[in-house]
């Protein structure tokens, strides 16, 4: 019985697009197998990311731990770019090159941005109405972050 209320729920929201939660966490689970692969350094990044934004804090290993396994379902059974998109509408303006920078360091953890990633990258930049010269300030802090 709470498994259908929580798949009811979850169909709720996945008619109505997914919450600020969801959205991070989707694009995060998108970023990772833009290139087909998600590398060791990607999924320890993504797990820092996630425990360290602030955000996710003060919610239960259990909460995060489902909100991660429904966005990785809707990502297999849908249309990716479709998801990724509904993801960056749901990102507040304010919070946009944020959650873009956050995205570019996860796929900075491994040292390197293939072309995949890249591609993905400019998708998202352009489906979070970022401006191209925001975007590029943005990688170009990253890219010195995770130079050391």
């Amino acid at each position: 019985m709470a498994k259908t209320r929580r798949t009811s729920r979850a169909r709720a929201r996945s008619a109505k697009g997914p919450g600020l939660d969801e959205a991070l966490i989707a694009l995060f689970i998108g970023a990772m197998h833009a290139n087909a692969h998600a590398s060791r350094e990607e999924l320890a990044r993504a797990h820092h990311l996630i425990w360290s934004a602030r955000r996710f804090r003060r919610k239960s290993g259990e909460a995060v731990g489902r909100t991660i396994e429904e966005m990785k379902q809707r990502l297999e059974e849908g249309d990716v770019p479709a998801l990724m998109r509904a993801a960056a509408r749901a990102v507040p303006a304010r919070l946009r090159p944020s959650a873009f920078a956050l995205v570019a360091d996860l796929l900075l953890a491994d040292g390197t941005i293939e072309a995949a990633e890249r591609r993905f990258l400019q998708r998202l930049a352009a489906d979070l109405r970022m401006h191209p010269d925001e975007a590029a300030r943005v990688m170009e802090v990253m890219r010195v972050k995770n130079r050391l």
